[in-house]
């Protein structure tokens, strides 16, 4: 395993050997799997990690059909900071409560749950550990548009918090949301609300790294060997109210008076090239921020974080630069 800047790295060159050999063994070392009772009743996946000298503590929200499982790189990069990391499975993926037995399909009643799972997590999980450390967030794409939601809400948690390609506002098979709404709510209607939206294929096996999000073949090739041996880890398709609740959301998303309670520093991190949610609400957002820092990397995906060498380790600088300051 080489190393940057003084921590080591997952390189592309070695990287299942890197993660079978050392990362995923130093993670089992400092801690593992759990769950805990959410405000209402359902049962929570989370991942935990604990370092010997915390500075801080990481929270990790995960983006649409991932897990905590998918951020296990950025866990150990964490830990090697010198920060504990909470990494929780949102309702409906990986180890979490599902509202339907069908392995492929994201539902949601509200999409304040997912806040409200987070908040829960952090006062049941995250603070007594943590003892009075700072906390720090981070998440990614559906994961970022919760943090979004959660520092507007409760403003005085978390002392920063990184957006990585947040979903702000979702891009919708290049539909018009206002198009995509009247046909959400229409299937709604019809009883459909938990049903994946049409067009949905569902998990599929013979994916390619050419056709996801990621840049990195390397990284791809490691977390899908995992989704094809775990059904758990196999959410693709989101459900018509899922949909219908993304949308909803992208305008408290950007309100200005909510976003001017946000009270930490934040910063955003945006692919050069992103089909999964719009760039300009990423722009427009970060400026009604009070202190906010909008950062592009240049090639790379919706998925920063799985990503070529060159550019993951640019994407740990400046976030470590960040935490660190």
């Amino acid at each position: 395993m080489e190393m940057h800047n003084g921590l080591p790295f997952a390189s592309e060159n070695t990287y299942e050997e890197d993660m079978k050999n050392t990362v995923e063994p130093y993670l089992s070392a400092h801690g593992g799997k759990s769950n805990f009772e959410s405000w209402d009743g359902h049962t929570i996946g989370f991942e935990r990690y604990l370092c010997e000298k915390p500075a801080g503590s990481v929270v990790i929200s995960h983006g649409f059909t991932e897990s905590a499982e998918k951020f296990r790189e950025m866990s150990f990069y964490f830990l090697n900071m010198g920060f504990n990391v909470f990494a929780i499975d949102h309702r409906g993926h990986g180890g979490s409560f599902r509202y339907n037995d069908d392995p492929n399909t994201v539902c949601i009643r509200y999409f304040d749950e997912y806040i409200d799972d987070l908040h829960t997590f952090v006062n049941k999980v995250v603070k007594p550990v943590s003892d009075g450390l700072p906390l720090y967030l981070y998440s990614h794409s559906m994961g970022g548009a919760v943090a979004v939601q959660y520092l507007q809400e409760h403003p005085g948690v978390f002392t920063k918090a990184v957006l990585s390609a947040p979903m702000i506002s979702p891009r919708t098979a290049g539909m018009p949301h206002a198009v995509t709404n009247i046909l959400t709510k229409g299937f709604m209607a019809l009883g459909r609300a938990n049903k994946p939206v049409i067009g949905s294929g569902g998990f599929d096996p013979l994916r390619t790294y050419e056709n996801s999000h990621d840049t990195s073949k390397a990284r791809f090739d490691y977390y899908h060997a995992k989704r094809c041996a775990d059904m758990s880890l196999q959410t693709a398709n989101p459900s018509n109210r899922w949909v219908s609740e993304a949308i909803r959301i992208t305008k408290l998303n950007l309100d200005p008076v909510r976003c001017k309670k946000i009270s930490c520093p934040v910063l955003l991190c945006q692919p050069e090239e992103d089909t999964s949610v719009y760039s300009e609400a990423e722009d427009q957002f970060i400026a009604l921020v009070p202190d906010g820092k909008l950062v592009q990397f240049k090639n790379c995906k919706h998925e920063i974080y799985m990503s070529v060498d060159d550019t993951m380790k640019a994407y740990l600088d400046e976030i470590r630069a960040f935490l660190q300051a």
